[in-house]
C-alpha cells in the first residue's frame, strides 16, 4: 500500500513542472479572417504559471539550453484539423518566447483549427479561409417555402386559446416592470410557454418587441424554462421583453415533471429518429415561435413595426428560423447558432448541432437529405431580409464556423416576399443550386452594417451569453 502511494507521489512530481506550464497561442491576424493568398502563422510558447515551479526538471535550472521547458517539451501534441477533421498530429516542442509552430499559405476555403495538448488540457486557436464562399450543404428544396407556409396555415386554422398568469415581479425590477405568463395553445403538441414584461406606465404603440429564444441544456436544467428576469432585463432596455422555452414545458412544475421529461419523452430529443418531414422534433419547436408572435403583435404597446429576436446556439438556430418564416421579425441577432448547415458533412466537414459530434454520418444518408434540408437555419434564413447580427466561434466544434457563415452568407438571398408566413411561395428552382448563394466578402464592421459577423476565437460558450451583456447596446439597430 505505502508502494503504490510512493509510486502515486513520484508521478506527481513528475507532472508538477508540466501543470506549472501555460501554453498561449496566437494568429498573425487577431480577427482569425484570411484570404487566398494571405500567409498563416500560428505563434506558440509555454510559461509558468507559478514561478516557484519553474524548475523544468533540474533544480536551479529554470529552463533547458534550448528554450524548452523540460517536462513540457516531451508532452505537448499538437493537432491540425481542417473542416473539423483531424489532418495532422505530431509531438510539440515550446519555449517560453513566441515561436512559429504551425504556417500555411492559404488557397481555399477553409476552417482550420490547431490545438496543442498536454495530458486532458487542450488550448486551441481557429481561423478561416475565404468565409463568404461557405454555403449550406444542403441545396434548399423547391417546395421550402410552400413547406412552411402550409405548416404554418396549419397551425393557424387551430384557434389560439390565450392563458394570461399574473406572476409577482421579481424584487430587482419591483415598480420598473409589469410581468404576466402565457400558455398558447397549439393544434399538436405542448403549448407555448414564455414570460412577458413591458416598463411599468408604457404607452399603446410604443415598444419593440424582443424575444429571447433558449440553448440546448439538460431538460431539467432551471435555464430551460423561461426566465422572468430574461424577460425584465429586455424590458428594462425600451422593450415587450419575453423569454420563452423551446419545448413548450411547463415554467412553474415541480421537480419531477422535468426529470420525467428528461428520461423519457424529451430524452436526447435532438436525436430522435428521423422518420417523415413532418414528425422531426423541431418542427414544432420553430411553429411554436410564429405562434408566439402571433400573440405579441397584440400586446397593445406594441410600436407595429419592430421585432428583434435574440438566442445562443440552439436558441440562435431558432432565431434564424423564425427571421426566414415570419416577415414581421425585423432583426435577429444569433450568437453561434445551432441548427445551421445540417448538410455540412455532404461536403467534408462538420454539420452543425445537433449533428456535430454526434451521427456525424446521419446528414450523408438519403433520408436525411429528404427531411433535414426544410429544417436547416441556414437554409430558411434565405427568406430573412431584416437587421443580422451573428457572433461566430472559430474554434467553435459544437456550431462549426462554417456552418455559421453558411447561414450569414444564405441571409437575404431568397427575393423578397417570399417568406412562408407571407402566403406566397417558396424558394423557386433557380436557387436549388448552392453555388447561386451570392458571396459576401470579409467580416463586416458590425458597427456600419445591417448585416454583420462577429468572428472570436473561442470555443462554444455555455454560462455567459454574449448579447445579453452591456456591450450588445452597442451594436446596430437597423
Amino acid at each position: 500500500m505505502h508502494r503504490i502511494g510512493l509510486i502515486l507521489l513520484l508521478l506527481a512530481l513528475e507532472m508538477l513542472p508540466l501543470l506549472a506550464q501555460d501554453v498561449r497561442l496566437r494568429l498573425n491576424r487577431p480577427d482569425g479572417v484570411y484570404s487566398r493568398g494571405d500567409t498563416v502563422k500560428v505563434y506558440g510558447r509555454c510559461e509558468p504559471a507559478d514561478t516557484r515551479l519553474v524548475n523544468c526538471g533540474d533544480p536551479g535550472d529554470s529552463l533547458r539550453a534550448d528554450g524548452c521547458c523540460a517536462s513540457a517539451a516531451d508532452s505537448f501534441r499538437m493537432e491540425v484539423r481542417v473542416g473539423g477533421n483531424t489532418r495532422s498530429v505530431v509531438p510539440l516542442r515550446l519555449g517560453p518566447r513566441d515561436s512559429v509552430i504551425y504556417t500555411e499559405i492559404c488557397d481555399s476555403s477553409r476552417w482550420v483549427a490547431v490545438l496543442v495538448s498536454a495530458g486532458e488540457k487542450v488550448i486551441d486557436v481557429g481561423y478561416v479561409v475565404e468565409p463568404g464562399e461557405f454555403r449550406p450543404g444542403y441545396a434548399a428544396p423547391r417546395d421550402l417555402g410552400r413547406f412552411w407556409k402550409k405548416e404554418i396555415a396549419r397551425m393557424r386554422r387551430s384557434p389560439m386559446s390565450v392563458k394570461v398568469d399574473s406572476v409577482a415581479t421579481p424584487e430587482k425590477y419591483t415598480g420598473q416592470v409589469v410581468c404576466w405568463h402565457i400558455e398558447l395553445s397549439m393544434h399538436e403538441g405542448r403549448p407555448v410557454n414564455a414570460y412577458v414584461s413591458v416598463p411599468a406606465g408604457s404607452a399603446p404603440g410604443s415598444l419593440p418587441i424582443r424575444i429571447g429564444t433558449h440553448g440546448a441544456t439538460d431538460i431539467s436544467s432551471p435555464s430551460t424554462r423561461s426566465s422572468l428576469k430574461k424577460a425584465c432585463r429586455h424590458a428594462l432596455r425600451g422593450a415587450i421583453g419575453v423569454d420563452v422555452n423551446a419545448h413548450g414545458i411547463r415554467d412553474d412544475a415541480p421537480e419531477e415533471y422535468y426529470l420525467e421529461l428528461e428520461n423519457g419523452e424529451l430524452k436526447d430529443y435532438e436525436r430522435q429518429e428521423l422518420t417523415s418531414r413532418k414528425a422531426w422534433y423541431f418542427r414544432l419547436m420553430y411553429l411554436r415561435l410564429v405562434r408566439l408572435v402571433d400573440y405579441l403583435v397584440t400586446v397593445p404597446e406594441w410600436d407595429g413595426r419592430d421585432i428583434t429576436v435574440l438566442g445562443h446556439s440552439q436558441g440562435g438556430g431558432q432565431a434564424l428560423a423564425l427571421g426566414g418564416l415570419d416577415p414581421r421579425v425585423t432583426r435577429v441577432v444569433a450568437d453561434e447558432p445551432a441548427l445551421t448547415d445540417l448538410g455540412g458533412a455532404l461536403l467534408g466537414r462538420r454539420s452543425g448541432w445537433p449533428f456535430s459530434r454526434r451521427q456525424v454520418s446521419l446528414p450523408t444518408t438519403r433520408l436525411a437529405s429528404r427531411i433535414l434540408p426544410y429544417y436547416d437555419a441556414a437554409l430558411l434564413a434565405g427568406f430573412f431580409h431584416g437587421a443580422l447580427t451573428v457572433r461566430v466561434g472559430l474554434a467553435d466544434y459544437i456550431c462549426p464556423a462554417p456552418a455559421v457563415y453558411s447561414a450569414f452568407n444564405t441571409a437575404g438571398s431568397f427575393p423578397t416576399g417570399s417568406s412562408p408566413a407571407d402566403g406566397r411561395s417558396g424558394a423557386p428552382a433557380d436557387l436549388r443550386s448552392a453555388a447561386s448563394y451570392p458571396a459576401v466578402g470579409r467580416a463586416s464592421d458590425p458597427a456600419s452594417a445591417a448585416k454583420s459577423i462577429i468572428p472570436f476565437r473561442s470555443r462554444h460558450h455555455v454560462d455567459v451569453v454574449w448579447y445579453d451583456r452591456e456591450e450588445f447596446d452597442a451594436l446596430p439597430k437597423e
